[in-house]
């Protein structure tokens, strides 16, 4: 399931993210962390851009934060 993070009405895109659980191999493409449930599952989130046509185009890489994404992207 994806969560919606932010919407460009003008180019009429969403940028949206989805959790990947991780084993202690895994780790953000940037910054080398990870995020961890109250549980203690580790994770990490993709990104992918989704038009209003319904096209969706993944990002490379999994990630901590959007922070980490935007930083690896920009």
């Amino acid at each position: 399931m994806s969560r919606l993070i932010s919407r460009d009405p003008f180019a009429r895109q969403e940028l949206h993210s989805f959790r990947v659980y991780v084993n202690a191999i895994g780790s953000c493409k940037w910054c080398g962390s990870t995020r961890a449930t109250k549980t203690g599952r580790r994770y990490l989130n993709g990104y992918y851009i989704e038009n209003d046509a319904g096209r969706r185009d993944d990002h490379l890489g999994l990630f901590c934060s959007k922070s980490c994404h935007d930083d690896y992207h920009g």
